[in-house]
């Protein structure tokens, strides 16, 4: 996936797709349903550069990274996260209940916990769209053609066309091999995107899982 942040407007509506998509939507074998509050698989944050009345607004949507290396797979047990063959990163609706440590390995923050359903929780790109050759609901309903999806290994992709010509993971430092890339990023850090770590309270009821 690539995001163009010089075509993002902050209009919010690929959270809201995303939102329709998955609250109360339970896919069997991809995802079970999204909590109504405190879960944005697909969030955004708007951050200000500049200084009065010269400034910019800059969008940056941000969903899972889907890492080439993710932390969120090596913490878990039992298969209870997995990447499939396309590269999307999916966590196991049932293997994963109760599996808390899956959410804090995420150096991005975009994991959240379910407290209902002992579940954590995260974008899967619409893997039940994508297997049915159709794109992920953030990419289809995004009025500004912003978000890009498609097969990074296919050098003839607009996705792969648009790495080669500059786009930029978030955050390279952290050594994940994002599979999500920015164009028009900003080359100062203070204006990057604020990264808060999910954590799950300590009063949440852990379930006992085999590995």
């Amino acid at each position: 996936m690539v995001i163009d942040l010089g075509k993002c407007v902050g209009c919010d509506i690929c959270t809201i797709a995303c939102n329709d998509q998955f609250i109360g939507n339970t896919y069997p074998g991809y995802s079970a349903a999204q909590s109504e509050t405190s879960q944005f698989w697909m969030d955004m944050q708007t951050l200000e550069a500049g200084t009065f009345p010269n400034t910019q607004a800059i969008h940056f949507p941000l969903p899972c990274m889907m890492c080439e290396n993710p932390p969120c797979q090596t913490a878990a047990a039992g298969g209870a996260v997995y990447t499939r063959a396309d590269g999307i990163v999916l966590i196991d609706p049932v293997k994963a209940v109760g599996q808390q440590q899956i959410v804090s390995a995420c150096p991005y923050g975009k994991i959240f916990w379910n407290p209902t359903l002992l579940l954590a929780q995260k974008c899967t790109f619409c893997a039940q769209r994508v297997d049915q050759s159709l794109t992920p609901s953030c990419v289809l309903a995004c009025q500004t053609n912003a978000i890009t999806f498609g097969d990074l290994s296919n050098s003839t992709s607009q996705v792969a066309q648009q790495v080669a010509a500059g786009a930029k993971p978030l955050h390279p430092e952290y050594g994940t091999k994002p599979k999500v890339y920015y164009l028009n990023i900003p080359t100062n850090t203070s204006l990057l995107p604020t990264i808060t770590s999910t954590t799950v309270s300590s009063s949440t009821t852990t379930i006992a899982t085999s590995a």
